[in-house]
C-alpha cells in the first residue's frame, strides 16, 4: 500500500487514528505525529477491528518489542502481511551479499517462553537461535560449540553480543566459524571501527540492517556502505525543530498500522545521491544518540549526547581507529564513568587525554573516571547496549 492509502485506512478504521483528529485530511502534514507513549496509553483502540475474529481465533503474531526506552508494546500482525513486509529485506539480502532464506542462519533472542519456561536455545531446519540474556564467557563458549555443529552460513546479531564472541574466541585462540559468510548487525547504533573488527576476525561481509519491531526494516546497508530506505515497506521522514527525529509509516500492517510513528531515533535522510551500488532509495544517516539521551546540567540546562559521539570521532581520527566500543554513564552532574575498549592497551593514556581535550571544547569541565575493559556487555533487562545512559535525569528540573 502506499503511505496515503494506509493512512486513510487507519483513519477510518482504527479508533485510536479516528479520534485523533476533529478535522478533514487534505495534505500528508496534516496527519498528527505519534509516539510509543501515545499508543501506550490508547493500546485498546490501536487494534484495527476488521481483524478481531482473527485475534479471537489466536491467528495473529504476536512481537514484543524490547522496551529499552522504557516502553515495551505488543505488536500484532497478520502473517501474510508480516511476510509482505520482509519480502523487500530478503530480495536485498539475496541481491547484495547472496543470502537466501533456506541458508542456515544463528540469531538471538531476549525471550521465549514454552510451557512456562524460558526458552534458552530454539532450533529449526534453518534457524538455531538463542537467549541473549546473563552472556558469560563460559555460555558464550558452550553457544560456540553449538554453532559449529550447526554450521549456519551467515547470522543476525546484536553488535555487542558479536563483539563479545569475537573477544571471547581469540581470549582461547578459537577460529571464526568456518562456514560463515554473512553476519547482519541490528538493534544497537554501531562504529565503524567495530564493524571493520568483525569483519576482519569473522573474515565475512558485515552489513547493517535498521529496523524496528513496529515496522520491521527500515533501511538496509548496501555493499558500498549506504544505509538505503526500504521504499517498499516504509514511508521515513524526519520532523521537528530541528528536522532530524526519524518518523516512519509502516505500508503493509494494517491490525494495528503506525502512521506518522516517532520512533525515538535521530538522523538525515538524503534523497539526491549517486551511490556506487545504483539503487536510487534515500539514504539515512543515523545519529549515534536516541532523542531522549540528555546530559544533564545542575544549572537546569542540557546538551544532547550526540557531543560524546564526536569526541570518540576525533580520538580515532588521531589514534587511526583506536576505539572499538564505549559506554559512558553520567553518574551525577559534571561526573561520568568512561568505559572503553580500545585496539592498543599502550594507548589508554592518549585516549584519555584526547578524550578531556576534546570534551572541554564542548562542556565545562566535568569529572572523568576511565575504565579500560575487553568488551562490553548487552543490558540484561532490554538485551541491548546503551552506550549513553544518564542517572541524573530525574534531578533535573
Amino acid at each position: 500500500m502506499t503511505k496515503d492509502k494506509i493512512a486513510e485506512y487507519a483513519y477510518e478504521h482504527v479508533p485510536f487514528y479516528k479520534d485523533l483528529v476533529d478535522r478533514k485530511i487534505k495534505i500528508w502534514q496534516d496527519y498528527p505525529i505519534v509516539d510509543k507513549g501515545m499508543l501506550q496509553q490508547n493500546i485498546d483502540s490501536v487494534f484495527s477491528p476488521e481483524y478481531m475474529m482473527d485475534l479471537l481465533s489466536d491467528r495473529l503474531e504476536h512481537v514484543m518489542t524490547s522496551g529499552s526506552t522504557g516502553e515495551c508494546l505488543d505488536i500484532l500482525w497478520k502473517k501474510d502481511q508480516n511476510i509482505k513486509s520482509l519480502l523487500p529485506l530478503w530480495n536485498k539480502r539475496k541481491k547484495y551479499y547472496g543470502i537466501l532464506p533456506k541458508d542456515k542462519r544463528c540469531y538471538f533472542f531476549t525471550t521465549k517462553i514454552l510451557e512456562g519456561e524460558d526458552l534458552q536455545v530454539e532450533e529449526t531446519k534453518y534457524g538455531l537461535g538463542f537467549n541473549k540474556m546473563d552472556l558469560s564467557k563460559s555460555k558464550v563458549l558452550e553457544i560456540y560449540k553449538r554453532m559449529l555443529d550447526f554450521s549456519p552460513q551467515w547470522m543476525i546479531v546484536q553488535p555487542s553480543i558479536i563483539l563479545l564472541f569475537t573477544n571471547v574466541l581469540k581470549t582461547h585462540s578459537l577460529p571464526p566459524l568456518p562456514d560463515l559468510k554473512y553476519i547482519e548487525l541490528t538493534g544497537e547504533r554501531i562504529t565503524g571501527e567495530a564493524k571493520s573488527a568483525i569483519a576482519d576476525f569473522f573474515g565475512c561481509k558485515v552489513a547493517d540492517q535498521y529496523g524496528c519491531y513496529e515496522a520491521n526494516s527500515i533501511a538496509y546497508e548496501c555493499p558500498y556502505g549506504g544505509l538505503h530506505v526500504m521504499t517498499e515497506n516504509v514511508y521515513v521522514e524526519t520532523v521537528g525543530e530541528n528536522e532530524d527525529d526519524i518518523c516512519i509509516t509502516s505500508l503493509h500492517n494494517k491490525v494495528m498500522p503506525f502512521i506518522r510513528y516517532k520512533i525515538g531515533d535521530k538522523g538525515k535522510i538524503i534523497h539526491n545521491h549517486n551511490c556506487p551500488c545504483g539503487s536510487r532509495e534515500p539514504l539515512i544517516r543515523l545519529n549515534m544518540a536516541r532523542e531522549n539521551d540528555w546530559i544533564y546540567n545542575r544549572d537546569g540546562t542540557k546538551c544532547h549526547s550526540d557531543l560524546f559521539c564526536s569526541v570518540i570521532d576525533k580520538i580515532n581520527l588521531a589514534l587511526q581507529q583506536a576505539v572499538i566500543q564505549y559506554q559512558i554513564i553520567q553518574k551525577d552532574y559534571n561526573e561520568f564513568d568512561v568505559y572503553l575498549v580500545i585496539d592498543e592497551e599502550e594507548e589508554m593514556d592518549m585516549v584519555q587525554r584526547l578524550f578531556l581535550e576534546n570534551y572541554e571544547k564542548y562542556q565545562k569541565k566535568s569529572r572523568f573516571h576511565f575504565f579500560f575493559v575487553n568488551c562490553l556487555y548487552p543490558s540484561e533487562k532490554t538485551g541491548k547496549l546503551a552506550w549513553f545512559i544518564s542517572n541524573a535525569k530525574e534531578k533535573n528540573i
